[in-house]
This record gives structure tokens, sequence and C-alpha cells, in this order.
């Protein structure tokens, strides 16, 4: 696999070529990429309107999608809508970022849909971090608590919680700054803001 800027998203659009709805099983035998390559790769397509999730795990091609392959189109790195404000902080692949850009997608997620999209492997407290950043997001009014929970293969357990997110400020992170537990949002106003809870 290329690493110029946008192979992935464009090795994933050409896997979703034939229009159908691929799942994530389907692409992972299909490309040469791995899972979480595939997930980051869906999510650029998605973020660029070339690309929809049908339903957890599953991506089709939208019409914009299908006419990027009918051109022949090589996607590249760069910004796919106008900056918002004067002042921004690079943008950083931790584990929250990731999991921001997840959750920006649109569907409903759990603790393990997160994980399992932007977990690299060397991150020991990655589910902790998680709990404490998505606490924060539903506390300041970015996230919603689903009320039905995600079926678990447990028979004692009451099932896997779920979150939407509300509130899309953005593509960079909320920030939660937990030695005084306020959220800032650097996607608000010229320069970011801090976020009051709701």
């Amino acid at each position: 696999m290329s690493n110029l800027p946008g192979a992935i998203p464009t090795a994933v659009l050409y896997g979703l070529c034939d229009g159908v709805c691929k799942t994530m099983d389907e692409l992972d035998n299909e490309l040469h990429l791995n899972r979480r390559q595939i997930s980051l790769g869906a999510t650029k397509l998605i973020f660029r309107g070339l690309a929809e999730r049908v339903e957890i795990g599953c991506f089709q091609l939208t019409t914009e999608g299908k006419k990027a392959v009918a051109d022949g189109v090589q996607l590249t790195s760069g910004p796919i809508k106008p900056d918002r404000g004067a002042c921004r902080v690079p943008h950083k692949d931790t584990l929250r970022q990731r999991a921001w850009n997840f959750m920006r997608m649109g569907n409903s997620f759990s603790i393990a849909d997160l994980l399992m999209a932007t977990k690299l492997g060397g991150e020991k407290t990655a589910e902790n971090n998680l709990h404490g950043y998505l606490r924060t997001l539903v506390k300041h009014g970015y996230l919603i608590v689903l009320p039905r929970c995600a079926p678990s293969t447990k028979p004692t357990s009451n099932g896997f919680r779920r979150w939407r997110l509300l509130n899309d400020t953005g593509p960079i992170a909320p920030v939660w700054r937990r030695s005084n537990d306020t959220l800032f949002d650097h996607n608000l106003g010229n320069s970011g803001e801090v976020v009051s809870c709701k």
C-alpha cells in the first residue's frame, strides 16, 4: 500500500466501486489494508460525501462516490470544507481524536465500537480513557446516552451502553482538561472556547 496522502481512502473508494453495501469483513478480505485503516479510510470518504454507512460496519458509495470512481479520481489530503476560524491547533493522531472522528460518522456506538475503530494496540488504558471522555462529552451536551442498550452475548449482562453525537462542532476533538474538569473546543469562535456543562 502506497504511503502517499489519500492512498488509503482511495483504496477503500475503489474497493466499494460495485456500488453495493460491503461489510468490514468483505473489505478486509479484498483490500491490502487492516481493519483500522479500512475504518479510517471509510470515515474520510463519508466526510467527503463519497460513501455512506448503511448500517454498523457496512459501507457503500454515494452518487458522488460512484461518479468519482467513473472519473478515475485519486484522493489527496487537504481541506474538504472551508475553515471556520482563524486560529486552529493541528490535528493529532490521538486516541480521542480518532474517537471523535468515529463519532462524527453519525451513527450510535458502544465503547466496543470505539475501541475497534480507534485503538492502535499500545494504549493500555484506552477503555478507561474513552469512558472518561464520553462522560465529559455527555456532561457538556455533545453526546446523548441512548435508552436501549446493545445486546450482549453474556446471559447475565444488561447489554452495552450506546451513545450518539448530538453536537458536531467540527473536525478537532474537544479537549478535556482533567485538572479543572473543563472542555475546550477549538472548533468554536476564532480561537476556541471553553464549553459550559449543560
